[in-house]
């Protein structure tokens, strides 16, 4: 009979546990389950880990103020969001440059205005400075401002204004031809929890 009234207590705080949101960490990089940006409260989508060639490139977490789990409201809602990458190796400024920029001429939809194409070189651009293990990359989307990337808290360029800008920014990571399927199966799979 004792067992059973310390049993029950016990299982009643584990059944309870799931409720509560809890930080997530990643390669020893911890993400908060809301973060606070342009003074909105953001629900953490989830978070993530960037390989390639079998080498830990980033973690990464993902926020924005709905919370959503749906795909094409991640990539398409104009709300405010946040993506922090935690570089875990070194990559020059150059590659980081290079690679983004071909992300973006790979995301780019169909009839994409030269305005837009030029944001993407500007936003490649930004990217001069070596992204050294260590350092954080943080990309955040204020709807009227546009998106702004920051390295190790220090804005690298004015912002990038637009929603359509944003869009390409988010369907990299979360559109149906992503270019790290893993990382966004690991960060949706994390979602709502």
């Amino acid at each position: 009979m004792r067992c059973t009234r310390l049993l029950v207590p016990v299982l009643c705080l584990l059944v309870a546990a799931p409720a509560f949101a809890a930080t997530i960490t990643v390669e020893g990089k911890d993400f908060p389950d809301t973060v606070t940006v342009e003074g909105k409260a953001l629900k953490r989508v989830g978070a993530g880990l960037r390989e390639k060639w079998m080498f830990n490139v980033y973690a990464m977490g993902v926020y924005t103020e709905s919370g959503s789990c749906d795909t094409s409201a991640i990539i398409g809602k104009d709300e405010v969001k946040y993506l922090r990458l935690d570089m875990l190796r070194n990559v020059s400024g150059e590659k980081m440059g290079s690679t983004i920029g071909g992300s973006f001429r790979d995301h780019m939809p169909a009839g994409a205005s030269d305005a837009l194409k030029q944001q993407s070189e500007t936003f490649q651009g930004y990217f001069k400075d070596e992204c050294s293990k260590g350092s954080t990359l943080e990309f955040t989307y204020v709807p009227g401002t546009g998106t702004l990337l920051k390295q190790n808290g220090k804005a690298l360029g004015a912002p990038i204004p637009g929603a359509d800008f944003m869009r390409v920014l988010w369907d990299i990571y979360f559109g149906g031809n992503t270019c790290c399927k893993d990382l966004k199966k690991q960060i949706l799979s994390g979602c709502g929890q």
